[in-house]
C-alpha cells in the first residue's frame, strides 16, 4: 500500500509543480493592473471607477439614414460593471446636431458621458430619380426626369439622362458638397446640330427632397466660338 502511495505522489509532483510555480496576478484585462503574463488571479486587480463610450465621440450619418448606436461601458471601483440608461434622442429625418448622453450610477456617485451624432445631408441624399420643373424656354433642352448615381471619386454624382432629348447617352458629372451642386465646364451635343458649353450651380433643400439649379450655357454653331449665350433654372423634386 505504501509503494503504491509513493508511485503514485511520485507521477503527481511534477504536475503539482507546475501549479504552484504558475505565474500569480491581475488576469482581469479591464483592470489597470492588467498583467498578461499571470496564470492565476490573486485578487490584486484595481479598476478605475468611471464610463466610456463603445466607439466615436463624434459620429456623422446622412439625412434620412440609419442611426446605430454602440452604447457605452461602465466600470465601478470593485470591477462591477453598473448598468447604463441612455438618453438618445437623435432624428435621422432632421437635419442637426444632436447629444447622445449615457449615465451609470457607481459606489461613488453617478456618472455621465456624451457623444455628438450629426444629422446632414450628404451625397447619398442626390442619388435617385427626380422630377424637372424649368423655365428654359426652346433652346436649351432638360430632361423631365434626372436620375443622379454615384460617381467614382468622392463628391462626384454623374447621369446620363438629364438631357437626353437633347444629348442622348451623354454623361454629365456634378460635384456636390453637402447641400451645394456645381458642374464644372462641360460640352454636350444637339444630334449633330449644335454644342452647348454649360455650368452650372444649385442647393438642395433642407429636407433632402428637392434642389435647384442655375445653368448657364452657351449654343456653340458648328463647334465655333459664336453662338446664343443664357441661363436658365431647373428645379427638381424627389421622386418617391
Amino acid at each position: 500500500m505504501n509503494s503504491i502511495n509513493t508511485r503514485l505522489w511520485t507521477a503527481l509532483m511534477p504536475f503539482l509543480m507546475v501549479a504552484s510555480c504558475a505565474k500569480k496576478g491581475c488576469t482581469d484585462p479591464i483592470a489597470t493592473n492588467y498583467n498578461p503574463e499571470a496564470k492565476k488571479n490573486n485578487g490584486t486587480c484595481i479598476y478605475e471607477p468611471g464610463i466610456k463610450l463603445n466607439g466615436a465621440d463624434t459620429v456623422c450619418i446622412p439625412l434620412k439614414g440609419s442611426y446605430i448606436d454602440e452604447g457605452a461601458s461602465a466600470i465601478d471601483a470593485d470591477g462591477s460593471k453598473p448598468m447604463v440608461s441612455v438618453e438618445n434622442q437623435v432624428n435621422t429625418a432632421k437635419k442637426g446636431i444632436y447629444q447622445v448622453r449615457y449615465s451609470a450610477e457607481l459606489q461613488s456617485g453617478v456618472v455621465e458621458v456624451t457623444r455628438k451624432v450629426i444629422v446632414a445631408i450628404d451625397r447619398s441624399n442626390w442619388v435617385g430619380t427626380w422630377k424637372t420643373n424649368d423655365d428654359c424656354g426652346s433652346i436649351f433642352f432638360p430632361d423631365s426626369m434626372v436620375t443622379f448615381v454615384l460617381g467614382n471619386q468622392e463628391g462626384l454624382v454623374k447621369t446620363t439622362d438629364m438631357f437626353d432629348m437633347h444629348s442622348p447617352g451623354q454623361e454629365i458629372r456634378a460635384d456636390v458638397y453637402g447641400q451645394q451642386i456645381s458642374i464644372p465646364q462641360q460640352y454636350i451635343n444637339a444630334v449633330g446640330l449644335w454644342t452647348t458649353r454649360l455650368t452650372a450651380v444649385g442647393e438642395m433643400n433642407d429636407e433632402a427632397n428637392a434642389f435647384k439649379i442655375k445653368f448657364s450655357y452657351k449654343n456653340l454653331v458648328w463647334n465655333s466660338a459664336f453662338g446664343i449665350p443664357g441661363t436658365c433654372i431647373l428645379k427638381y423634386t424627389k421622386v418617391e
